[in-house]
């Protein structure tokens, strides 16, 4: 069964790298997140997306959601908002109402929540503001999906996954995008961001506590490139391959982490670079098929490449 296609488009206007994969491969997304508006400390949400931007998804038949964040303006998720939201129930409604407000205003068709960070110790509030702001925003007919880091088992300790409920937040809302990512970063040791047997896992852990169906897996489209010694940096494909040929390094497959990688030296630095390519993404593509989910969430457009597009279309729904 083809898949759907849930793409998060990295900036609020036109002006982005991934505005021209919209306008010439927008027939093969289902939904548009567009990312992303924050939540400030005094209820307000800082940022506005472009009309025309929302208005031309929806002429391509791409349902529009708005991604809503707790990121201050320094990119950090913010833990302390996220214990206000879910104890101060005035400021969670108000909070509510202004998103609820853009919603309208903008004829956006759902919300998508990238909340993240809030303590593991306010798991069960946590849940209950995604239970009680799901039940509103779909009683007001919006869309409701929520952005879940990926996870083997609940740890319920750890900072970034121990307050999420995958079982209660499942039924609450109408898309989970796993974000099957990251499994390899920036301060880790090199290989890849989703390897195939690590994301099998995440799948098998989440179908055990939500529904196949609101389920979407998430699918890089970069790597990273680790210096010797240091930290990572995130790396495009279209980087990654510059590189590859700049400095004359083979492009190798790690048969183990199912992912392509290089190794090359500049300055007397040595570099391991594992990255995402149209091999890697078909074989993520059939596994979201063989599981049965509801679909896949693209991150993010900006990064994306043609060839990229080009695997996609033979795995959409439209």
């Amino acid at each position: 069964m083809p898949l759907n296609v849930f793409a998060f488009y990295n900036g609020l206007t036109e002006q982005t790298r991934g505005y021209p994969y919209l306008q010439r491969y927008g027939s093969s997304i289902d939904q548009l997140a567009i990312f992303e508006v924050s939540i400030q400390n005094n209820g307000t949400i800082l940022g506005r997306p472009s009309r025309g931007l929302i208005d031309e998804a929806h002429a391509m038949g791409i349902k529009v959601f708005l991604v809503v964040s707790n990121l201050t303006r320094q990119g950090q998720f913010s833990t302390a908002l996220m214990s206000r939201l879910v104890r101060d129930q005035d400021f969670a409604n108000l909070v509510w109402r202004n998103i609820r407000d853009i919603l309208v205003d903008y004829r956006l068709d759902g919300v998508n929540f990238d909340l993240e960070r809030a303590a593991p110790a306010d798991r069960s509030l946590f849940t209950r503001l995604i239970q009680t702001w799901s039940r509103m925003f779909q009683q007001a007919n919006f869309i409701v999906s929520i952005d879940v880091p990926a996870k083997t088992w609940d740890d319920t300790e750890n900072v970034w996954r121990g307050s999420f409920d995958y079982k209660l937040i499942g039924q609450a809302v109408d898309k989970v995008i796993l974000m099957t990512y990251e499994e390899h970063w920036s301060e880790s040791e090199p290989g890849s961001v989703a390897s195939i047997p690590w994301v099998t896992q995440v799948l098998d852990y989440a179908i055990t506590n939500i529904p196949r169906e609101k389920i979407y897996m998430g699918i890089p489209i970069y790597g990273y490139d680790w210096p010797e010694e240091g930290r990572g940096r995130v790396i495009s494909y279209r980087r990654a391959t510059e590189l590859a040929r700049r400095y004359g390094a083979p492009l190798q497959w790690d048969a183990r982490q199912h992912s392509t990688f290089f190794r090359y030296e500049t300055g007397g630095v040595r570099h391991t670079v594992y990255f995402e390519d149209p091999r890697s993404l078909r074989e993520k593509l059939d596994l979201a098929l063989q599981k049965g989910i509801g679909g896949v969430a693209l991150w993010e457009m900006n990064l994306s490449y043609p060839a990229f597009w080009e695997v996609l279309q033979a795995y959409v729904r439209r």
